[in-house]
């Protein structure tokens, strides 16, 4: 049964000239599961939310759009809620009650649902997800992948026929992402849901993958599977980026998994082996943490646990971890946000910390980008910005200062200056905070999440950066479940686990010793000794 079928789809937001879609032509069956894949900005969010009348943006829409035969505006919008469900890039925007048990009940009472069957679907959709653990928690305590998969249940609970994920994967770790998929999976297998998903991080639902929608600039290109998209676009997945790095042409059968990919890479005569690093001189430390013990509460868990960690002038330093291990909470004390209750932060004198939070939005006080941009660069004194928050100066008449200008280019967003940022795409906010933070000239720069929403030309633009300010004498520290980035910039990596750094190490030693907090390139080349074992995509090239 076709489930979606669009034709001469042309979409443009109210107020642009360029649209925001065009052309579009694709049709969706019953239980297919659909990727959307794109670079950021491509239209892969404005697509997923035209989907579903009720968050549609504002806007011309000409061409046909239907659900299940008849036009999307014409679907009854109590059908429309029980059956499109939609999780947001942003959890924290979807979440409307203070605990999750009745943040499942809502969505259900409000459907007019009988008090017998919502207590039963809420009890089969927390046993089929086996989330036990969340029901009675309260959603502020929760981490941004727990909130990403209590949203998930929000809408599940209705028995959906279509379910559209915007980037559901962003915020999980590798735990809570393979059982997120593997719920996906029986979502769409057993069930018969169609599943659209936009996502940057593919290697992990390729194998689900029937169809797929290829975002450029607008214009759609329809595959209809994964093999055929991943011999058009084979630097889309690492699966594939590996083998086809090394010369091994990426032909059907196409590798979707890690073994298949390491079998490929098994029959070359020959190996890449990766330049071992010479012990480099130790810079200073700009940020210490002394046996540092953080709690929220009196009563409460400890959060972190007699952590003690260098960040040195001229580095880069990964932290990752599960959903909810406390390494949000770690940024926070080192930036002087969250005071420990036992051991000691200690910093150099007048040291400048720059965050980028995981919530890009947090950053966001003023209408534009610009001004968002030019106040990071220039902070005024409180009665100034008092004055420029009561009586604002219209934006096009603000001149950009050269550094703004300098950073917008290297980030891509000089033709976003005078938009608004809450009207971005996910990738373009994540941007903005980004430049934000490298418009203070701090000392010290503390990301958490910071790929998050970011293609891959974005992540290797961020990369580039990364190393500049090493090479400046800066201190980065990254909080990331993108593991793959982190075998690609860092210098060390950490493992926070029940309040503790389980394991610190060295770059190549870190990915080598760990199993599971370790590299798609690291897994592929698992059959290779540790010294000589490539981690990143990187080594594979020999750059």
């Amino acid at each position: 049964m076709e489930v979606y079928r669009a034709k001469n789809l042309n979409f443009t937001y109210a107020g642009c000239e360029k649209p925001a879609l065009q052309h579009i032509d694709f049709s969706v069956n019953e239980g297919d599961f659909v990727l959307l894949f794109g670079a950021s900005g491509s239209g892969k969010t404005t697509l997923l939310r035209l989907l579903k009348q009720e968050i549609a943006p504002a806007g011309h829409l000409s061409g046909e759009l239907t659900y299940l035969g008849a036009s999307v505006r014409d679907v009854p919008y109590k059908t429309s809620v029980a059956e499109i469900g939609y999780t947001a890039q942003n959890p924290d925007t979807q979440q409307v009650s203070e605990f999750v048990c009745n943040e499942l009940r809502f969505l259900l009472e409000n459907l007019g649902v009988s008090e017998a069957e919502i207590n039963l679907r809420v009890a089969e959709t927390v046993t089929f997800f086996g989330t036990e653990d969340l029901y009675s928690r309260c959603i502020s305590t929760l981490s941004g992948g727990e909130k990403q998969i209590v949203n998930l249940q929000a809408v599940f609970v209705s028995n959906p026929r279509v379910l559209l994920l915007d980037e559901p994967l962003s915020q999980l770790d590798p735990f809570s992402c393979g059982r997120f998929v593997e719920l996906l999976g029986r979502i769409s297998r057993e069930l018969g849901v169609t599943v659209f998903v936009a996502e940057h991080n593919i290697q992990p639902i390729l194998p689900l993958v029937t169809k797929v929608l290829y975002l450029e600039s607008g214009a759609c290109t329809a595959f209809d599977s994964a093999d055929r998209f991943l011999e058009a676009q084979p630097s889309a997945s690492p699966v594939t980026a590996i083998p086809a790095a090394l010369g091994i042409p990426v032909t059907s059968p196409v590798p979707k998994t890690i073994p298949a990919c390491r079998e490929l890479i098994k029959t070359l005569p020959s190996l890449p082996t990766p330049a071992l690093k010479t012990e480099t001189e130790k810079q200073e430390v700009a940020l210490r943490l002394s046996d540092v013990s953080f709690r929220y509460g009196r009563d409460e868990k400890d959060v972190l646990n007699g952590v003690s960690l260098d960040l040195r002038r001229g580095e880069i330093f990964s932290v990752v971890g599960a959903n909810g291990s406390g390494k949000t909470t770690l940024l926070k004390v080192l930036s002087g946000a969250c005071k420990p209750y036992a051991g000691k932060r200690k910093a150099e004198v007048a040291l400048r910390v720059a965050s980028v939070p995981q919530n890009p939005q947090a950053c966001f006080s003023f209408d534009t980008v610009l001004e968002v941009l030019q106040f990071a660069a220039d902070p005024p004194a409180p009665k100034a910005l008092f004055h420029a928050l009561n009586s604002k100066t219209p934006a096009e008449n603000i001149k950009p200062l050269e550094s703004i200008k300098t950073v917008a280019e290297k980030l891509d967003l000089s033709d976003v200056l005078l938009s608004n940022p809450f009207d971005l795409s996910s990738g373009q906010q994540q941007r903005v905070a980004i430049a934000r933070a490298l418009l203070q000239s701090p000392d010290v720069l503390l990301f958490d999440e910071a790929t998050k929403g970011l293609d891959s030309d974005r992540k290797k633009t961020l990369s580039r950066l990364l190393n500049d300010l090493k090479e400046q004498g800066k201190a980065v520290l990254l909080v990331t479940h993108d593991l793959d980035f982190a075998a690609e910039v860092s210098d060390r990596c950490a493992l926070l686990f029940d309040g503790k750094l389980a394991l610190t190490a060295d770059n190549r030693a870190f990915f080598t010793q760990s199993t599971v907090y370790t590299s798609t390139v690291a897994r592929a080349f698992s059959f290779v000794p540790g010294e000589t074992r490539p981690v990143s995509m990187r080594e594979v090239q020999n750059d």
